[in-house]
């Protein structure tokens, strides 16, 4: 059987600060708009991110196990024993760029501006194909200036907030392996936008998709002028509502 070794050779790296107040957002997005791992690209976050992209000279997924084990004391029977028990395992993105406090709009200054604010971030190893890693970190300033006449670089290590969402393979074949996304939604509750159930539940991309999950409405009957549920697909693209009798694209007139 051939090895399989791979490289880094056309990297992406992709930030946008949360915004809680953005329309149908949830909890459980993973990416701006609720996009997925499959679907999303690096033009779905700040505009900067391509610049940003071009200043990276090393990315790593980092996992760190948990090591906590369990003791049992010794009984008349059997003698005494430490047992795993570990908790989930930890996960960082640790990135390594060179420094731009010189431009206006920079990863330097990014990071400086919005230090230990939560982000989605989009990480991706072959330009737009898989393999690729969407999620949420708490961003930390980078270091600034440094020894003089050297090309400065900076190292970061970003805390993920939860168990990230990779899409593993390449351009012909991936399979997408779910980390921190929580649970499907079952049910959506009218408004401007409405809300979906159970709290934190991830959105069904259209109406389309809320019609194969089965997604009960609440009110049953016809929605009101205006009312709408907003999909994980970002704009208007991802705005459905009840007809009364089924789910239908956009908002309701």
């Amino acid at each position: 059987m051939a090895r399989t070794i791979f490289e880094i050779d056309q990297g992406q790296l992709g930030f946008a600060v949360v915004d809680k107040a953005a329309p149908g957002y949830s909890d459980a997005w993973q990416a701006p708009g609720g996009a997925t791992v499959d679907t999303v690209t690096l033009a779905d976050y700040d505009a900067e991110s391509q610049q940003w992209t071009c200043q990276t000279s090393a990315g790593a997924l980092t996992a760190t196990q948990d090591t906590t084990t369990r003791d049992v004391p010794a009984t008349f029977c059997l003698p005494g024993e430490t047992i795993p028990a570990p908790k989930a395992t930890s996960y960082s993105l640790d990135v390594t760029f060179l420094q731009d406090p010189n431009v206006a709009r920079g990863l330097s200054r990014f990071l400086f501006e919005h230090d230990t604010e939560e982000a989605y971030v989009y990480f991706g190893l072959d330009g737009d194909n898989p393999p690729r890693m969407i999620g949420r970190v708490k961003l930390a300033a980078g270091t600034i200036g440094g020894p003089a006449r050297e090309t400065l670089t900076a190292d970061v290590s970003l805390a993920l907030t939860r168990k990230p969402d990779i899409e593993f393979g390449d351009a012909t074949t991936s399979e997408v392996v779910e980390g921190g996304g929580g649970v499907a939604a079952t049910g959506a509750t009218a408004g401007t936008p409405g809300t979906w159930t159970p709290t934190g539940a991830t959105a069904p991309a259209n109406a389309a998709a809320a019609t194969g999950a089965g997604i009960v409405a609440t009110p049953a009957t016809a929605w009101t002028t205006g009312q709408y549920m907003q999909g994980s697909t970002a704009g208007t693209g991802g705005e459905m509502h009840w007809s009364g009798t089924a789910w239908a694209t956009g908002k309701a007139t």
